[in-house]
């Protein structure tokens, strides 16, 4: 093909492009919608969605919450769309009304803003009302289809409350149960609710993904749109992978600096701070008091930190360029080197880790010019998801009847502890390698 026809054929695309994107954005839209009812259509699922145990830890307080599951299946309904073709980004606004988490808690507390008595276990219920969810995709060609990678997903809400009961024993005999109330303006304000944020979010999420995932298999066919034209299709395809290229040289280089620094430095390593909780728990009908306590703890590996997508790309004007990608640690783990345990008499001590699998980091950072000069700026590194895979505890002995409460802390410890020590890490390594690396040059490099 000549060079005449490239150009030609280039041109071809960017108007059809531009003809055919608010169709298809209509189209998106109403899949949205369809999906939506359909769902709705085919009755609520036989298993309520859960969350994994998990724990709060404070000076004097520690609260252990499980049993905890959604009280309804979200459901997603569209306010806003937004379609890039020639960036391959969509972007939308979905409402979810009021999510509710109910489950059970079991607390030794002695400074949680008076909420719970001393010694307590009960019921909770945590209620999100009007929750919002801000997405950003990059899109790819699957099969005839359009799919997604890198989901950028943030949540908002109005207010967060907190209902707690428990059985309150009475002078005439018998017991009541008592209940309270906490509200707050954000999740991450109330101890309770902080300790479920992340993975509570982590599984809207991925309830979110799947669901967009059907629309757009539901609504799209590439081939329509480029009019089941092979040279149209050819000349899209090159777009894309040349998108893809750009974003993967420049986050590829930003990886390897970071990689080198973390294991030059040592850093990729982190300490994470002793655990001490007093806590209650049942065995059949004895309950009974103890102490669990660790000595410092870890979260490592963070040198096999590395993109597990192609690079999404989009370009606001043309002296700024962004770039999405997601984000993982292969080998991340979490553990105690030594914990010990008091409880009925006897004690125990042992070791305490878990490989963190089902993880994600979702990276953008944009490069452009400022006054003709080049720079490089980190916008957001988050973390998504952090959940505990392959928990391993030694030396529980007599007391075996507990390691579900050990695997109940170390999924605190990694939510509480170990993903904001990750974050804060990973996000000083980026901030260097942007002021360090020619990025711009790269990216313009000519090849």
């Amino acid at each position: 093909m000549s060079e005449e026809e490239v150009v030609d054929i280039e041109q071809e695309l960017s108007d059809l492009l531009t003809k055919v994107q608010p169709n298809l954005q209509d189209v998106i839209k109403r899949s949205f919608t369809n999906v939506a009812l359909q769902q709705t259509k085919n009755g609520e699922q036989i298993k309520p969605d859960t969350l994994g145990d998990t724990s709060y830890f404070a000076k004097n307080t520690q609260v252990n919450l499980f049993r905890l599951e959604l009280v309804k299946v979200p459901t997603f309904h569209m306010q806003a769309l937004s379609l890039d073709l020639k960036s391959m980004s969509l972007t939308l606004r979905c409402s979810l009304g009021e999510v509710n988490v109910k489950g059970l808690y079991s607390a030794f507390n002695e400074n949680l803003y008076n909420l719970i008595p001393v010694m307590a276990e009960g019921h909770v219920v945590i209620s999100l009302s009007n929750m919002i969810a801000d997405v950003r995709v990059g899109l790819v060609l699957e099969d005839d289809a359009f799919s997604f990678i890198n989901p950028g997903i943030e949540f908002t809400h109005d207010e967060v409350l907190v209902k707690l009961s428990w059985p309150s024993p009475q002078r005439s005999g018998g017991y009541e149960f008592a209940t309270t109330e906490q509200l707050a303006k954000h999740i991450d304000d109330l101890p309770l609710t902080a300790a479920v944020s992340l993975p509570l979010y982590a599984l809207l999420r991925e309830k979110l993904q799947l669901h967009l995932a059907l629309v757009l298999r539901q609504a799209t066919s590439v081939s329509e749109v480029m009019c089941c034209n092979p040279s149209l299709m050819e000349a899209y395809s090159g777009m894309i992978d040349g998108l893809a290229q750009n974003g993967n040289k420049v986050v590829d280089m930003i990886l390897i600096n970071i990689r080198r620094t973390l294991l030059q430095s040592c850093r990729e390593v982190l300490q994470l701070p002793p655990l001490h909780a007093t806590f209650m728990h049942k065995i059949g009908s004895l309950s009974f008091i103890g102490k669990f306590e660790t000595d410092t703890g870890w979260v490592k590996n963070l040198a096999t930190i590395n993109r597990i997508s192609d690079v999404s790309v989009t370009r606001p004007d043309p002296m700024k360029t962004s770039f999405y990608v997601t984000l993982r640690i292969k080998d991340l783990q979490i553990g105690y080197d030594e914990y010990r345990i008091r409880a009925m008499g006897v004690s125990c001590a042992g070791r305490a880790a878990a490989a963190l699998q089902r993880h994600s980091l979702h990276l953008a950072l944009t490069l452009g010019l400022a006054h003709w000069e080049p720079y490089a700026q980190l916008d957001h590194l988050r973390v998504h998801n952090l959940d505990c895979a392959d928990l391993h505890v030694t030396g529980l002995g007599p007391l075996s009847g507990a390691s579900s409460l050990v695997c109940a802390w170390l999924r605190g410890a990694a939510t509480s502890l170990a993903a904001p020590a990750v974050s804060a890490q990973i996000q000083h390594e980026l901030h260097t390698a942007l002021q360090e690396l020619p990025l711009w040059d790269l990216l313009h490099a000519k090849h």
